[in-house]
């Protein structure tokens, strides 16, 4: 991490968390471009720590990165712990994209982006267009084979590097983003990768978003729900518990 990055690591029960709004990671991610610092920006929600307690792989993706806190439960967490945070804390792509993208042109910077259908992707790609017709940018389609690797991963990663962006984002969903960034981190010829889920889709308008101060109060959940009731169902009424067990555990033994 460059020195200078207003971002600081806060510790706690086995996982690490970088809160902080749009201003502090466009400035982490201004000083790591100026200085050539590579910086590699996940995310954590419920959802991802869900993931983070049960699976070695995905802690090792997730080891000496710097992690967004994109969900308020986690900023309560860390609030309740003593850590010095509050909602301003909390960032999620549906807040940071616009700010990320409009800095981006500003200073020049090349982004690339990775994930969804060529479909969605053209239809994010032209809301961005409208909004910053100066900047630079380049999509890769997501469906490709992604082990460590393949034939295809390499080809996407020269087509990537062709292009050279300073921003890098991967939105293949989680676990895979974070897996095949952190499995290809090294031949990424990019100062700042970042992981952004399903970011363009709300862009492109394949999804709605949710109101804002639902995002404040740790709402934002039922509005998905609501939308989705299929996919979000088990990992807003499921997963948490499991979470709480894991965590718990991790509290009385130190291990994961």
């Amino acid at each position: 991490m460059p020195t200078s990055s207003p971002l600081k690591a806060m510790s706690w029960l086995g996982f690490v968390a970088h809160p902080g709004g749009a201003e502090d990671y466009v400035a982490h991610l201004k000083d790591a471009i100026d200085a050539q610092c590579p910086t590699t920006v996940f995310a954590h929600n419920l959802h991802s720590l869900y993931l983070y307690y049960r699976s070695k792989s995905l802690r090792d993706s997730y080891r000496e990165r710097i992690n967004m806190v994109d969900g308020m439960p986690i900023i309560w967490l860390l609030k309740m712990t003593g850590f010095d945070v509050s909602a301003a804390d909390r960032l999620t792509y549906v807040d940071f994209i616009w700010p990320l993208l409009d800095s981006a042109e500003k200073n020049g910077w090349r982004v690339c982006h990775i994930g969804q259908t060529s479909k969605v992707q053209q239809r994010a790609m032209d809301q961005i267009k409208q909004r910053y017709p100066q900047l630079k940018t380049h999509a890769i389609p997501g469906y490709f084979d992604q082990s460590d690797n393949s034939a295809d991963s390499l080809k996407v990663i020269q087509e990537l590097n062709d292009f050279a962006p300073q921003i890098l984002l991967v939105g293949l969903g989680s676990p895979r983003q974070e897996h095949w960034v952190a499995q290809h981190r090294e031949l990424i010829q990019c100062p700042a990768v970042l992981s952004c889920g399903a970011c363009m889709e709300y862009v492109a308008g394949e999804v709605g978003t949710p109101p804002r101060w639902m995002g404040r109060t740790g709402l934002e959940w039922s509005y998905r729900l609501l939308e989705n009731p299929r996919r979000f169902a088990s990992r807003y009424f499921l997963e948490p518990w499991a979470l709480l067990y894991s965590m718990l555990r991790y509290a009385v033994s130190g291990r994961h």
